[in-house]
């Protein structure tokens, strides 16, 4: 009987190692940056087309390859940079597991040219398929180009679950960023689809960290520096004006290399505890440097995932290195009143009597003397007297009544808004109503509200529970879907427009939803940059808010990403709803329950959510008797 167990060619192992360390393009972009970080490079140029799937290049000037190297850095577990097991708590550079290149070139189609500075001309290796098609020499100067073009082209299913060019585009930027953040004495420069998208020159570490986030307000930067033997902690975090609702300006760099720590996100959170809003995400960079053997890297294959020896001990510097820092952080106002600087004199001094005393006088201003105060002086009516109103005025004829309660306004904003411009009282849902849905409608009575989440009302003889914010975010996310679909909207105008400055990493996102964005009502464009100019909001969101509800929008729509049951415009509907139901709740006024109820039996399925949530519970009088002749009662 032959054996069931065989050994894998290399190139199998090859792309089933290449399914852990590249996941997206994005993974091999971060493993040739930190290659050539290794390398000694002092300038680094990263070169990307159509997010990354058909071409990605990183060129630097480190020291170059041999020969030998050229063709060995492609095998698998071939590596420079550890020789044994106890090397690995040693480790002063990014790489040490000799995997990925060997799954890039099992993944893509790869040309690289190496020199050293003692060779007179460079070598050249093109690799396609973990086949190595060609090696010769070539001219080139000293450093190392590699080209990855194609990638998955030989796993057409990975390859169909990349995400757009722009999604990808974003995670590309994200690690180009992070590497430039975390080396500000290397110059890096990034062209996109043949365009230069950023240039950092060799700078200090402040000056880079405002430069990658796009941030002006130095001010608005705190140092952070604690020096202890177990771990030595410098960076910047943000002031609590800084921070925002999204996540995207957090940063941990152990040893050089970017790490994720919730647990040390946490210690973070903590030193801002009070001073912002608990919803709410601080700006922070922090570069932490911890001796090798006190850290394990080896954990996971992207090796953004540590262990620390003395975590608990980190925890509570990092948290007190950033308390201290923002306790330096103090405005000092502006005391100065006119000529007036002596302010403990002013405080020490008596409080006048209202009558017949002299007021305190300014020092250092001149004294008021001569002018005399008539307590009785009434510039809107004679004698002395009190404004009385004319209540036969029929002002409030043209005005309207000041006695309008805000519940009523509210409700006439809403239909105004956004209810009134997509639909009518006698077409509901884009014109199309069955009879049962009319008589429905129609038959809506005797509407209450239960608490402050559900409303209960007679429907045809059926007593209904709605939960009321589901409902209403039912109501907007079909609006606003039916806006996206028929590409229009209403958008109110801004007196003056507004700018919004959003991380660098976010901003082909942006482009790429722009036309999206203006069916919604978002009157935009890009100004250059980060920074985009508002003109306009939708109508049934309030103005003053424009960088925070953007914001939140994107971020929801690149969560929804991963959900298969959402596309583009049920993920902007979606995101769009709930924005709405936090800005215009509905509140307790019957007339605006009636019509929250009328919406939402308009459409064609309102028991439940999109995404089989319950809106509606319905208790029928047969429910009712058989649950009152379940009960035995004694006489």
């Amino acid at each position: 009987m032959s054996s069931v167990i065989k050994l894998l060619s290399d190139a199998v192992a090859n792309q089933i190692a290449a399914g852990e360390v590249v996941q997206r393009p994005a993974s091999a972009i971060k493993e040739l940056l930190e290659n050539s970080l290794d390398a000694g490079a002092t300038k680094i140029t990263l070169l990307v087309k159509d997010g990354g799937s058909t071409l990605m290049q990183v060129i630097d000037n480190g020291k170059g390859m041999s020969e030998t190297d050229v063709r060995l850095c492609w095998e698998r577990h071939a590596t420079s940079k550890i020789q044994k097991a106890e090397d690995l708590f040693r480790l002063n550079t990014y790489g040490f597991r000799g995997e990925a290149m060997a799954s890039i070139a099992a993944v893509a189609q790869v040309e690289m040219k190496s020199r050293r500075a003692e060779d007179e001309v460079a070598q050249y290796i093109r690799i396609e398929g973990s086949e190595v098609l060609e090696q010769r020499v070539d001219a080139a100067p000293v450093g190392t180009s590699i080209t990855i073009k194609n990638l998955f082209y030989n796993i057409p299913a990975r390859r169909n679950f990349l995400k757009s060019i722009a999604v990808e585009t974003k995670h590309i930027v994200e690690e180009f960023l992070r590497q430039a953040m975390a080396n500000p004495g290397v110059e890096f420069i990034y062209h996109n689809n043949g365009q230069l998208v950023y240039h950092f020159k060799i700078q200090s570490p402040k000056d880079r960290v405002m430069e990658t986030l796009g941030k002006k307000d130095a001010q608005m930067v705190l140092p952070v520096e604690e020096q202890t033997d177990i771990v030595e902690i410098q960076g910047f975090v943000g002031a609590p004006g800084m921070a925002k609702r999204t996540r995207g300006e957090q940063y941990f760099f152990m040893n050089g290399r970017f790490i994720r720590s919730s647990y040390f996100h946490h210690a973070v959170s903590a030193a801002y505890e009070g001073l912002i809003e608990s919803d709410a995400h601080p700006l922070y960079a922090l570069y932490l440097r911890v001796n090798p053997s006190k850290v394990d890297v080896n954990v996971h294959p992207t090796k953004t995932e540590v262990k620390f020896e003395d975590e608990k001990h980190i925890y509570n510097l990092i948290k007190a290195a950033v308390r201290r820092s923002l306790g330096s952080f103090v405005v000092q106002p502006n005391m100065e009143l006119g000529d007036f600087n002596n302010f403990d004199a002013f405080l020490s001094q008596p409080i006048a009597p209202r009558s017949g005393a002299t007021p305190p006088q300014w020092q250092g201003g001149s004294p008021s003397s001569g002018e005399k105060r008539d307590p009785s002086y009434n510039p809107f009516g004679g004698n002395g007297g009190s404004y009385q109103r004319n209540s036969h005025q029929d002002w409030q004829k043209v005005l309207g009544s000041v006695e309008q309660t805000p519940q009523t306004t509210l409700r006439q904003s809403q239909d105004n808004a956004l209810w009134g411009t997509t639909h009518t009282q006698d077409a509901f849902n884009n014109g199309i109503e069955t009879a049962s849905d009319a008589a429905q409608r129609s038959s809506v009575q005797g509407v209450f509200s239960l608490g402050d989440a559900y409303v209960v009302a007679n429907v045809g003889g059926v007593l209904k529970v709605i939960d009321k914010k589901k409902a209403q975010q039912h109501i907007y996310y079909h609006d606003f879907l039916t806006q996206l679909q028929a590409h229009s909207s209403a958008s109110q105008q801004l007196l003056f427009p507004r700018t919004v400055e959003l991380p660098p990493a976010q901003i082909p996102l942006v482009l790429e939803l722009l036309q999206e964005l203006q069916w919604l009502g978002f009157d935009l464009s890009h100004f250059g940059g980060n920074t985009l100019i508002v003109n306009g909001v939708p109508a049934i969101l309030s103005q003053g808010d424009e960088q925070k509800l953007i914001e939140q929008l994107i971020e929801d729509y690149q969560n929804s990403q991963g959900d298969l049951r959402l596309n583009k415009y049920q993920s902007m509907a979606l995101s769009m709803a709930r924005h709405a139901v936090v800005r215009n709740p509905i509140q307790q006024n019957p007339e605006e329950l009636h019509t929250l109820l009328q919406r939402l039996f308009s459409l064609s399925e309102h028991n439940a959510t999109f995404d089989g949530k319950t809106i509606v519970v319905e208790i029928s009088a047969a429910q009712l008797f058989d649950a009152f002749q379940s009960h035995k009662f004694k006489s």
